[in-house]
């Protein structure tokens, strides 16, 4: 590394390591719960720098074999928590209000607002949903990754949740979009992508089709759409 970017890592990393020696004895102890809390305490621009300067101290360290893990490895959208933006068109929230029923409206809010995808919305658990802290925990292949959930979302997911307790009281499916079939099903499967397709065929626009204008919206918002809350992937590698 050149030594702009040497002196602007430790710039990064200073404060954070002074924390960590009250901690620990060793960067050998460092876990990966220790990143995400230092990186959540910072949204937006300064946690992807920081994530960026503790990627590369890490696997230096790994490369000069002082320590056996990288504790920054799968952590992607950890290091930026910002809250939604309001829906940016009049279409988007008609879009919503047209939805049939509860759960159609926290679905089609959950693609339009927050990005989710087509299939990763009906693996969503009952227990990643935590109303009183108005966040969502989506489970994704390396790493889990929180919404903050903005008013309308909050609201149509509380309306949802009285309407699953009112009709299926007793279902011990685990995921928190349940269907008349799968509520009562043995095998506790999510909903399936047939009725994930009937929530927006009378939309008259696909799941796939509304999460990539919300990308689009949210990179006009960004000076580089990397840094969204719902879409950004891992930190930048240090070059």
């Amino acid at each position: 590394m050149s030594f702009e970017t040497i002196r602007k890592y430790l710039g990064y990393l200073g404060p954070v390591l002074t924390l960590w020696a009250d901690q620990v004895t060793s960067l050998r102890e460092i876990t990966r719960d220790n990143v995400r809390d230092v990186l959540i305490q910072r949204p937006g621009q300064p946690g992807l720098d920081l994530a960026s300067a503790l990627r590369g101290l890490f696997q230096a360290l790994k490369q000069e074999r002082l320590i056996f893990r990288d504790p920054t490895r799968g952590i992607t959208t950890a290091a930026v928590v910002r809250l939604p933006v309001p829906i940016p068109t009049d279409q988007l929230r008609g879009l919503i209000d047209r939805a049939d029923g509860a759960m159609a409206k926290l679905v089609a809010a959950l693609v339009a607002i927050h990005g989710l995808g087509k299939r990763e919305t009906p693996r969503l658990l009952l227990e990643d949903l935590d109303l009183p802290a108005g966040t969502l925990a989506v489970r994704r292949e390396l790493a889990r990754h929180t919404l903050y959930l903005d008013e309308l979302t909050h609201t149509l997911a509380s309306g949802w949740l009285r309407e699953r307790h009112r009709r299926w009281p007793r279902t011990a499916n685990p995921h928190l979009l349940v269907s008349q079939q799968t509520a009562v099903m043995d095998t506790l499967p999510p909903v399936s992508s047939m009725v994930m397709t009937d929530i927006f065929r009378p939309l008259g626009l696909s799941p796939s089709k509304l999460r990539q204008d919300r990308i689009l919206d949210e990179a006009k918002h960004t000076a580089d759409p990397s840094t969204s809350y719902a879409y950004s992937a891992s930190p930048p590698r240090p070059r």
